[in-house]
């Protein structure tokens, strides 16, 4: 069952009430029906939806699109379309929002639930997505060589610092393993499940290991990377020279 909070924005009084019913019957909180387009930046600040179901004509000075164009501008919030039309205009003025789905009245609750869930989805996906861009940036400028890897130590990104430390080394490169830049990989090994069992909010395990290139040793400090419930899912290498 989810528990998103869902905004219905539907100046029909009986359809409204009708959605709302089904939606809580799903387990989705609806904490309010929006008759008017106007009145929905107030709604999002207050309730702060994780998605907006708009009917696209609405009473008022703003029609549906209209409200999903400012939306879009002001609020990071996915939202979908409900309409008794279907013709090449309004599906035109659809199409130049950015909006996560469209369905066309009368639907029946099997598409309506799948069509909810997949635009949740597509908008956790957009939003980790957005994440990790800026932490990957952030990394990118860092002046120390920096790597993250998956769960196996599987390098997945190597920043600017890195690549250039290890520009002539086919060891370091996205897909390999980290293992290889070190003379001691069974020593790396044992260093990954002492990051993995690390308690959140818990210092880096440090350790200095020589590189197998030149066999001068290099400090490591690596932490785990943990998911939304707090599973390892990979690591994140700092490299320095003491």
């Amino acid at each position: 069952m989810s528990e998103s909070v869902i905004l219905i924005v539907e100046d029909e009084s009986l359809v409204g009430m009708e959605l709302k019913e089904t939606l809580e019957r799903y387990g989705y909180r609806v904490p309010a029906l929006i008759k008017l387009g106007e009145d929905v930046p107030e709604a999002i600040i207050v309730h702060k939806p994780d998605l907006i179901l708009m009917d696209i004509r609405l009473k008022g000075f703003q029609d549906g699109i209209e409200t999903a164009y400012m939306v879009g501008g002001e609020f990071e919030v996915p939202f979908v379309f409900l309409s008794a039309y279907s013709d090449d205009e309004t599906l035109t003025r659809a199409l130049g929002t950015r909006a996560y789905g469209y369905l066309v009245k009368p639907f029946d609750e099997k598409t309506l639930r799948t069509t909810i869930e997949l635009s949740l989805r597509r908008s956790k996906e957009f939003r980790e997505r957005d994440h990790d861009n800026w932490y990957r940036g952030i990394l990118e400028r860092f002046p120390r060589p920096v790597f993250l890897t998956d769960v196996y130590g599987r390098i997945s990104f190597s920043n600017a610092a890195a690549r250039e430390t290890f520009i002539n080394q086919d060891a370091g490169k996205t897909g390999t393993a980290i293992h290889l830049l070190f003379s001691e990989p069974g020593t790396l090994t044992d260093l990954l499940a002492a990051a993995g069992a690390l308690k959140p909010a818990t210092p880096a395990i440090k350790k200095a290991l020589p590189l197998k290139s030149s066999g001068e040793p290099i400090t490591l400090e690596v932490a785990p990377i943990r998911d939304e419930e707090a599973r390892v899912s990979g690591f994140v290498f700092l490299l320095g020279w003491s």
